[in-house]
Parts: structure tokens; sequence; C-alpha cells
């Protein structure tokens, strides 16, 4: 790998530091510069036109790092975009996608990991692991995320995550018969004529796992996964 210049966008000071010290201590790895907000991370495209840029696709609360990929690859279309983030959720990596990504990596990712991912998105691959630095079941939908709306996005979202239509409509503020409209475009779009058949297709792909079904924490209502709390391993 010829030496590249590189700038690491997160809001967090020790995962830039530890990112950046990554990417010095690598081979082929040149001048490497750091913005902790999307303003900087743009000034500073402006002023060291990188080789690749690695951002969080959250900063600050905001999805900054859509609109950093999107000024990236407008206004510097040799560079690599390599999205580095704590959520890894099907629609966080299709948002990501969709932005221009070339690569997505969740940050309980290996440094082996992280640096392979690097080299391969340099050379034109693209590379998407999820928690654990595992490839994700998701990789097909994702390939159709662009021919969806944002809306559908994230329908689709929840119907990978297992939710019924009651669950999608009460979460969403939707009728339920508008989510099973919904539903079934999402369906014919995917090529998929049922969910069951959505789901066996995901589950027995090459080296590809069944997804678990998530549910809501009582106390604050954020997303885990209960059959991998109770020792799911699919």
């Amino acid at each position: 790998m010829d030496r590249v210049t590189t700038l690491v966008v997160d809001d967090q000071p020790l995962i830039r530091y530890a990112l950046s010290r990554l990417l010095r201590d690598s081979a082929g790895v040149g001048a490497v510069t750091e913005a902790a907000s999307e303003p900087e991370a743009l000034w500073q495209c402006e002023k060291s036109h990188p080789d690749m840029v690695i951002t969080e696709l959250s900063i600050w609360g905001e999805p900054a790092g859509t609109a950093i990929c999107q000024f990236v690859k407008e206004h510097f279309e040799r560079a690599a975009v390599l999205v580095f983030a704590g959520d890894a959720s099907p629609s966080a990596i299709a948002m990501a996608l969709n932005a221009g990504a070339d690569s997505f990596v969740h940050k309980s990712a290996s440094g082996g990991q992280v640096m392979s991912a690097v080299r391969s998105t340099l050379a034109g691959q693209r590379v998407c692991l999820q928690a654990g630095g595992t490839p994700p079941t998701v990789t097909e939908a994702v390939r159709y995320a662009s021919v969806m709306t944002r809306r559908e996005e994230e329908i689709l979202a929840l119907i990978l995550y297992r939710w019924s239509n009651d669950e999608i409509a009460e979460e969403l503020h939707l009728a339920t018969q508008t989510v099973k409209n919904y539903v079934s475009r999402i369906l014919q779009k995917l090529g998929f004529g049922s969910r069951r058949d959505l789901f066996r297709a995901l589950r027995f792909r090459p080296g590809g796992t069944p997804l678990p079904r998530l549910e809501t924490t009582p106390h604050d209502g954020e997303l885990y996964a209960a059959d991998r709390l109770a020792g799911y391993r699919g």
C-alpha cells in the first residue's frame, strides 16, 4: 500500500487518538489528521485533500457522518470513505452506504480487522463488518436500500429484527394497514413474496446466520438482542 493521507473524524478524543495511533503505526500510512466535528472535517478535507476519510456516522448526536461522506464523494472523487461507527444496525449501514461510504466497520472490530478494512477499501473493495467484526447477514437488503424511501429503510430495519406489523405501527405511530402496505412494497422491491421468504434467504445464504429478535428494555427503551443475551448463537 502506497503512503496515504488519512483524516479521522470522531467526537470522542480517545477514539481519534487510538485510531490515529493505529494508522501511524501501520506501514504505508503517511500523514494522519483529526477532526471532532463536521465543520472541522470539511475544513480539513479542503486543506489536506486526504486519500481516505474514516468517520463516525453519529457526531455530537447528529448524523453528520452522512454529510461528510457526501461532501467527500462530491468534491474528492478519488478519496475513499470508511464509516467507523458504534451503531451497526441495518438502517445505519444503509444510511452510510447510501451517503457514499465505500465501507462500514463497527467499533468492536479489532485493530487488525480495521487495518485490513482500510487496505481493502483503498484497493477498491467494499467491506462491511458488524458487531464483533462479522459480515452482516443483511448484505442483500442493504444492496437494495438505494431504491427505497427513508421510511421504507426504517421499516425494513425493524422487519429484519422480526418486529410484527402491530409493533412497527406502534413504534412509528402509523396505522397497522399503512405498515402492511409498506411491508408489501418493501418485499416486492427486494424480490420476496413474504417475510418468511426473506428470513429464509438471509438465514441460508452462505455464511449467514439468522437475525435475533430484538426487544425493548422496560427501563430505558433501548434495543437489545434478547436472544443473544440468552446465549443465542444462531
